[in-house]
């Protein structure tokens, strides 16, 4: 038994939070859904360099060029569909029930992002004992 706690006790130290899932349904505003997909197509990419180096796996800087740069293209396309998205979701158009799964999906993608945001910060920016 002790050698069993001795084993498992550094993997509760580094262990990750849950990986956030994307949304299973659709809501069926076009600009919603593609706001979430490219949030989630972001969150996978920071998820797995995170990951990697969590574990202690150096990812090669061709590697880790060409996910900043996929990253770019997300963020800026999730940039050209929010306004898009904002007028969705203040219209009349779309029904109750479709704004309402707008909203339950853009409040899983907004904790994706927000991963997302305190991941790349703690990485690129660094943290405040780094600097000490």
């Amino acid at each position: 038994m002790g050698l069993l706690v001795l084993f498992l006790m550094p993997n509760f130290g580094i262990a990750q939070p849950k990986r956030i899932k994307p949304p299973k349904r659709t809501s069926k505003i076009k600009s919603v859904d593609q706001f979430v997909a490219n949030t989630f197509e972001l969150y996978h990419k920071v998820f797995v360099y995170d990951s990697l180096t969590q574990v202690g796996v150096e990812v090669p800087s061709e590697i880790e060029d060409a996910l900043v740069e996929s990253a770019e293209r997300d963020v800026d396309s999730l940039w050209q569909v929010l306004p898009t998205v904002l007028d969705d979701m203040t219209s009349g158009s779309a029904s109750i029930i479709k704004k309402g799964k707008a909203t339950i999906n853009l409040n899983r993608s907004k904790k994706a992002l927000k991963y997302c945001m305190i991941t790349v910060k703690a990485y690129f920016v660094g943290n405040e004992e780094d600097e000490d």
